[in-house]
C-alpha cells in the first residue's frame, strides 16, 4: 500500500488547527470537517486583524466571532467578507449599538 505524503492544504489545516487549540480558540464541529473550518476560521480572523477599519477593536470582533462554533457555518462562510461571519455572530442588542454608534459618527460635527 503506497502512502500518500501531506497535502499543502493539510498541512495548512493541521497548522492552523495546532494554532487555534493552542489560542484557546474553541472546536467547531465533527472531526472530518473541523481542520478545515478552522483554517477558514483562522483566515476571517486574519482578514479582520488585518483590514484597515478605523476605530475597530481587533480583541472584540474576534471574541464575537470565535462565538460561531459550527464547522458547516465557517465552511459555509468560505466565500462572503469577514464583516459577513461577524454580523452573524452579534446579538441582536451589539447589532443595535454597532447601528446607533454608526449614525452618531456620520452626524455632522457641531
Amino acid at each position: 500500500m503506497h502512502h500518500r505524503g501531506m497535502s499543502e492544504h493539510d498541512a495548512v489545516n493541521t497548522a492552523n488547527a495546532n494554532a487555534a487549540r493552542a489560542a484557546g480558540w474553541p472546536e467547531t464541529g465533527s472531526p472530518k470537517q473541523v481542520e478545515w473550518a478552522i483554517t477558514i476560521r483562522a483566515d476571517k480572523i486574519r482578514e479582520m486583524q488585518n483590514s484597515n477599519m478605523k476605530g475597530i477593536d481587533h480583541d472584540w470582533y474576534r471574541e464575537i466571532m470565535l462565538r460561531e462554533t459550527s464547522a458547516g457555518a465557517w465552511i459555509d462562510s468560505l466565500r462572503q467578507p469577514w464583516q459577513a461571519r461577524f454580523i452573524g455572530s452579534l446579538t441582536h442588542e451589539e447589532l443595535e449599538g454597532l447601528k446607533a454608534k454608526a449614525v452618531q459618527d456620520a452626524a455632522p460635527a457641531e
